[in-house]
């Protein structure tokens, strides 16, 4: 890596996929900022109310599902413990892909967290159910909330948050 220090500036030289990935990360997050925004924007002028300047954690979690959690301030309820665990993954997918692959090498009591392919979820238990998430991996439909918890730990470990303040669970 190359530096040529000047007035207060550093020149360094990137790999242009490093920095084609890096402006495309941020203009999606920039557009997914700006979608969320106009749509509480729509929804308070529909209800003919100012827009809640209570911080999100203080806003009840709409009745949807049996189990509910937190992914870095974004709640959200599921009817079962793998689905709390899909949008999770989900959610990580989105943020931090590579704490996924991390977590796909992770193994406990013979199966995989997280995978690519779904035959490694349950290598040696093949007829349990396994579900994909919408970014494309692969976990076990067949999990307690012990596994469910035990996952959480271990998705926070490879991603660097913190269980119970980034990622909580349960909330009910």
């Amino acid at each position: 890596m190359n530096h040529v220090s000047m007035t207060n500036a550093v020149l360094v030289s990137l790999p242009m996929p490093f920095v084609e990935a890096i402006l495309a990360a941020r203009s999606a997050l920039d557009d997914d900022a700006a979608v969320a925004l106009h749509k509480s924007l729509e929804i308070a002028r529909k209800l003919d109310r100012p827009v809640s300047d209570q911080p999100s954690h203080l806003i009840p979690t709409p009745e949807r599902g049996k189990y509910a959690a937190e992914f870095l301030g974004v709640r959200f309820a599921a009817d079962t413990l793998a689905g709390v665990f899909r949008r999770i993954v989900e959610m990580m997918a989105e943020v931090a892909p590579e704490a996924l692959a991390s977590l796909s090498e992770i193994r406990t009591r013979g199966r995989r967290l997280v995978a690519m392919n779904p035959c490694h979820i349950h290598p040696y238990s093949p007829h349990l159910p396994v579900l994909q998430t919408d970014a494309g991996w692969w976990i076990s439909k067949n999990i307690s909330q012990d596994q469910l918890v035990l996952a959480l730990r271990k998705t926070c470990e490879v991603s660097r948050l913190t269980f119970g303040n980034d990622i909580k669970f349960p909330l009910r």
